[in-house]
């Protein structure tokens, strides 16, 4: 049974007193091999080995997935707790109302950031250094943080002493709880939520409160934190599951659901949803964000040899050559096309 956990702060007003220390050196080569697997997406590897971070961070793949997310004006904005206050008036030209309007844009627009899509992070086990002469010299493991000022919380040097004299970098888990301790966040709690345990997360997905859930995750956890991870992906599953994808629509999510569904060789049922609902250059979209992923793809390869393909021929490509469910999709886009033939005969 693991010895419970003595924090002691090692104050360090100035950088370099952590410098010389050998964690630095062990970091900085754990970094740079991190870079070196973010620089390697389009290996041979599998696709449970593969790290997606470097593919969703693509700048093309990222323009897909901000269009795929649509700008639903009310439902970006959504609505907001604040104290009651009077109203202020300001009497404005078009060009300055225009303005005030474009600005608003951009910070709702800003709401739409996407959390990373990453593979849950490893723990590093690999001791800096063992001192038997130190073992045993309490019953309690010893934690020293570096509390610099300006040091991003990641990237903080945080120890362990473990009591067999054994000094390694601290697990995640007692990385995070030192950071909020001394450079707590909003949102975040010392303990875990309950709310993240299965039992519990199963009732609010029952319930459909997908973005909450959603939202405490990407308040409670780092992106690669394997608990944000397994909660994400449930939900992302559970949405897929019961289509019902139009609630993360105009959302930050709605990416990184696109995103998980790509990579993991389930976009049916959406692309059937986008059809439906009349977004067939959503459904072009998702189809491309598909091929950048898995270029070795049959659908990839098709599309490739087209000439001039337009939206249906890509769609049809697609259905051709990956799709499970077929007949669905088939009829879906022969309903799309003979209602677009129906409003030119009108028109």
């Amino acid at each position: 049974m693991a010895a419970p956990l003595k924090s002691v702060l090692l104050i360090a007003k100035n950088a370099n007193l952590l410098k010389n220390n050998i964690a630095l050196s062990c970091f900085a080569r754990h970094m740079t091999c991190r870079s070196k697997e973010f620089q390697s997406a389009h290996t041979s590897e599998t696709l449970s080995e593969k790290d997606p971070f470097p593919i969703f961070s693509d700048k093309k793949v990222q323009d897909l997935l901000y269009r795929i997310t649509g700008f639903d004006l009310l439902k970006a904005a959504g609505p907001q707790k604040k104290p009651i206050q009077a109203p202020s008036y300001k009497l404005l030209t078009d060009e300055e109302l225009q303005k005030e309007l474009h600005d608003a844009r951009m910070k709702l627009k800003a709401r739409l950031q996407m959390p990373p899509y990453m593979n849950p992070r490893k723990r590093n086990i690999t001791p800096l250094s063992i001192d038997p002469d130190l073992a045993n010299f309490d019953s309690s493991n010893y934690v020293f943080v570096d509390i610099s000022f300006g040091v991003k919380d990641r990237k903080r040097n945080v120890l362990i002493r473990e009591t067999d004299g054994t000094l390694r970098i601290a697990p995640w888990d007692v990385k995070e709880r030192m950071n909020q301790i001394f450079n707590p966040r909003e949102g975040r709690h010392y303990i875990k939520p309950k709310i993240f345990e299965e039992q519990r997360l199963e009732k609010l997905i029952v319930e459909k409160r997908f973005v909450y859930i959603l939202d405490r995750a990407c308040c409670q956890f780092e992106p690669d934190d394997p608990d944000f991870v397994r909660t994400t992906h449930r939900v992302y599953n559970a949405i897929n599951n019961n289509q019902e994808y139009d609630i993360l629509r105009s959302t930050r999510h709605f990416g990184s659901l696109a995103f998980y569904l790509a990579w993991n060789h389930i976009i049916d049922n959406l692309l059937l949803d986008m059809i439906n609902r009349d977004l067939l250059s959503d459904a072009v979209d998702l189809i491309n964000l598909h091929c950048i992923i898995h270029q070795s793809s049959p659908c990839s390869q098709a599309i490739s040899q087209l000439e001039s393909p337009d939206k249906v021929a890509i769609i049809q490509t697609y259905i051709k050559t990956e799709a499970t469910i077929k007949p669905q999709l088939e009829l879906s886009l022969q309903a799309f096309q003979d209602a677009s033939k129906n409003k030119r005969k009108t028109n």
